[in-house]
């Protein structure tokens, strides 16, 4: 029987994603980065609190929502007021975040009011260290990073909810904003008032250290010399940029094979292959990449936006009034076309789930308002994954990085080869729309985007 009293069962499946509510709950605890693993997870097992609170051992979706959005009914996407396609008409900001830039512009029009007195968003501290700091001016904002992918402790947010008695908006990913309420639920309500609003993003998952060091090693960069990182900017999909200094090194995220190698998905944290909340059930508005076939030519991002409260729909319109975003309304099947099924759905994940409870292993008790609609994928392919994650993460561990790669151009070339001609098809053939499975965006509805 797995125990769920403590954090063993987390440490021992490498399912820790360093939200930090364990340290609040359990102060004999620290986060630490493990040396083989290569991921931030407490430094012991813990106690009954931290397990209570944390999301690698369950999430109470149905509790949560119904405190943060009370009376409304999710449906499957969780709480939807409005979907829209947006686009910050600022060009550099636009360009700089790859999707759109309607975070910063988010976080700019929220700041500006009077009922605000800041936000709490990830900055960049040295190196790839980044931990959420302050906002209190909306002139700040752009010196804020882009989207950050590798796995970091985030027990800060609530350090900073407990020391500032002022109201914030904070910035966060999903897995994020299911540890602080938990938290907050059982040992803090009193912060409650101190959340103005919460921006979400569409989670595309945290990545180890494996995968930095990886990527260092194929390109010649050398890892302890990291002055900085940026995965985004510079057009819709952007490149990977390692900062040492001396030089910047790019890399492109869609074709370079060393890119492919590196943040191969048995490089994400245990605990994504299992999150059925990639589309952020919890935050107010949730803005994440539009990758769909009406997109895919455009020259700069347009962010996919899911308003989940009727207040923040109206502050997207007013920024369209003011003429610092275009947008056009979309509807939820867009979140399903740009994420896939799969993933906004959690086919993968639930059924992975059953298969770590044959397997007797722990994994995080949770059902979102998405499972109803999960096409759980066969037994056989979580068997494959799961057999396939253990040997790769064994190598990751002896960091035999270019074994990995030389292993992805023979044994998993095809499959490999496949994700391309499956993304040729859909996104710029666009064959869902030749044999009438869906109705594609036309011209006049992007007409005023980039």
């Amino acid at each position: 029987m797995i125990q769920r009293h403590d954090l063993s069962g987390v440490i021992q499946q490498d399912l820790c994603i360093a939200c930090g509510v364990c340290v609040h709950a359990d102060p004999s605890v620290e986060l630490h980065l493990h040396p083989e693993k290569q991921i931030w997870e407490p430094t012991h097992a813990a106690n009954e609190d931290a397990a209570s609170v944390c999301p690698a051992v369950q999430v109470d979706f149905a509790g949560l929502q119904e405190e943060l959005f009370p009376g409304v009914k999710p449906g499957p996407f969780g709480v939807v007021d409005q979907v829209f396609l947006a686009q910050s008409t600022n060009v550099d900001r636009n360009m700089k975040a790859s999707s759109g830039g309607l975070i910063k512009e988010l976080l700019i029009a929220l700041l500006d009011r009077p009922e605000v007195d800041g936000a709490i968003a990830l900055g960049h501290v040295k190196g790839l260290d980044f931990e959420p700091r302050l906002l209190h001016a909306s002139s700040e904002v752009d010196s804020l990073p882009g989207s950050i992918y590798h796995n970091l402790p985030k027990h800060k947010v609530l350090d900073l909810l407990k020391e500032n008695d002022e109201r914030f908006v904070l910035v966060g990913i999903p897995c994020e904003f299911e540890g602080i309420f938990q938290y907050i639920r059982k040992f803090a309500p009193h912060l409650t008032d101190r959340i103005h609003s919460t921006i979400g993003l569409l989670c595309g998952w945290q990545y180890n250290y494996h995968a930095l060091r990886a990527i260092c090693e194929f390109k010649g960069v050398d890892f302890d010399q990291l002055q900085s990182i940026s995965y985004r900017g510079g057009g819709p999909v952007g490149k990977l940029r390692l900062d040492t200094g001396d030089k910047v090194t790019e890399s492109s995220r869609r074709v370079d094979f060393s890119y492919q190698v590196a943040f191969d998905r048995t490089f994400n944290t245990s605990r994504c292959h299992l999150c059925i909340n990639h589309s952020n059930f919890l935050a107010d508005i949730v803005v994440g990449d539009a990758w769909l076939p009406s997109t895919v030519a455009t020259r700069s991002g347009i962010s996919l936006v899911i308003s989940r409260k009727p207040e923040m729909t109206l502050l997207v319109r007013d920024l369209v009034g003011t003429g610092q975003l275009v947008l056009t309304d979309v509807t939820t099947d867009e979140i399903e076309e740009s994420q896939t099924h799969r993933v906004a759905m959690g086919d993968f994940a639930y059924a992975y789930a059953a298969y770590l409870d044959e397997l007797g292993l722990h994994r995080p008790d949770m059902d979102g308002p998405n499972r109803e609609e999960a096409r759980l994928v066969e037994r056989d392919e979580v068997a494959k994954f799961h057999s396939e994650l253990r040997i790769k993460s064994s190598l990751q561990r002896q960091r035999r990085y270019n074994y990995l790669r030389l292993r992805k151009a023979t044994k998993e070339l095809r499959p490999f080869l496949m994700r391309y001609v499956r993304w040729f098809l859909v996104r710029i053939v666009r064959v869902k729309s030749l044999t009438g499975k869906r109705q594609e965006l036309s011209r006049r509805d992007l007409g005023e985007f980039r």
